[in-house]
């Protein structure tokens, strides 16, 4: 049997029955460690994992031990995880979003023929588009991510979210495609320019008024050179709008639950209840909810901070000394209760729709293979 299937907590046992696991959340809560922490404990159960990052400040990277990563899968081999402290049954997949590639393997995959493919993504329109196009890292991510579940014969694949101001942007991306694309206004406004249809007259004329109006921000050719790459892109168009809607049943699918991750700080515990909130909305599983880096002092001491200087004077001979820890151990028993009472009231707060499991504080972000399998066994273990 693997390592831990026979004791687990909620966190394994969601390892072990979803095939996606999204983790959302405000910036800066350790939402990449705790990706790649999970990760690794799919690899403790004997679960093919693949960890993918969409955060542009690549930090995935640096807590799995690798130089860089790209779209290229790289495999963390069982030999490399051993080596490292960790109990693996199975190897640990780790890869970055590319939205340019990503976005040319769509073009070529939805494109009539590999020459009218080659053609569009000279254009560029479509090299600014591919990389630029307000929402076009959002939805390629949903695409990527479609490719390595259906494609990738993985038995997890845990993708780590920018923070959630984006994320709602990640969330909101496939919709938006398909109300561009599948928009009947929006290819008839093209289907001038398809298939070398006139367009020096009626409402596209250099003296209409509405080419008029254009004409004060950009040029009557540049105009009509835009819509007339978007009249070539569309013949992709159904093919990108079918994978929208497919990206979205995937979402929405029992095979799918969405993890919120927030700090001790009023900021992410709004931004994970709005984002939660946004997720039911949606017909989304929220299946739970880490509060991360609560310290891990004892509250009990909180309340007596002189039991705490008698219970160290015996030890310290310098009364100096002693008054400094005494000060420092009950300010840090007075943030440990903090940090419980916040907890609780957010778990009040979210009213049972969703578990809750509380991490303590570290000193640091774990930074290397050893202490990312330390906070994976920590993951793995009951909620106390």
């Amino acid at each position: 049997m693997p390592a831990d299937a026979a004791r687990t907590g909620r966190l394994g046992q969601l390892l072990q029955a979803r095939q996606i696991i999204v983790v959302v959340g405000a910036g800066g809560v350790g939402k990449t460690t705790l990706s790649a922490a999970l990760g690794v404990a799919a690899a403790r159960q004997g679960r093919r994992a693949l960890v993918l990052t969409v955060d542009p400040a690549r930090r995935l990277a640096n807590a799995l031990g690798l130089r860089a990563l790209d779209e290229d899968v790289q495999t963390l081999s069982i030999e490399q995880l051993r080596n490292a402290g960790c109990d693996a049954a199975t190897p640990l997949d780790v890869a970055m979003l590319d939205v340019k590639r990503t976005f040319d393997r769509a073009v070529r995959r939805y494109a009539s023929s590999a020459e009218r493919a080659e053609a569009i993504m000279a254009s560029p329109f479509y090299q600014t588009a591919s990389t630029a196009l307000a929402g076009s890292q959002e939805y390629m991510a949903m695409m990527r991510l479609y490719e390595v579940v259906t494609d990738g014969g993985y038995d997890v694949v845990i993708l780590d979210t920018p923070p959630s101001a984006h994320a709602l942007d990640f969330l909101d991306a496939p919709r938006r495609m398909i109300e561009l694309f599948d928009s009947r206004s929006f290819r008839l406004l093209l289907r001038p320019f398809s298939a070398g249809g006139h367009v020096a007259s009626g409402l596209f004329a250099p003296s209409s008024l509405m080419m008029r109006g254009l004409g004060r921000f950009t040029s009557v050719e540049a105009f009509h050179d835009l819509l007339g790459f978007f009249a070539s892109f569309s013949e992709t168009f159904d093919g990108f709008v079918d994978r929208a809607r497919d990206v979205m049943a995937l979402l929405r699918g029992a095979e799918t639950s969405f993890l919120v991750i927030s700090a001790t700080d009023e900021t992410s515990r709004d931004e994970g209840l709005f984002l939660a909130s946004r997720l039911r909305d949606e017909q989304m599983e929220v299946a739970g909810w880490i509060v991360n880096r609560c310290s891990a002092a004892d509250p009990a001491c909180g309340a007596d901070s002189a039991a705490i200087a008698a219970t160290i004077a015996a030890d310290v001979p310098e009364q100096s000394a002693r008054t400094a820890i005494a000060t420092a151990a009950a300010t840090m028993a007075q943030l440990a209760l903090a940090d419980r009472d916040f907890a609780t009231a957010l778990e009040t707060a979210i009213g049972g729709r969703c578990w809750t499991r509380r991490l303590p504080r570290r000193s640091d972000e774990p930074a290397d293979l050893g202490e990312l399998d330390a906070l994976a066994s920590m993951l793995l273990e009951p909620t106390p």
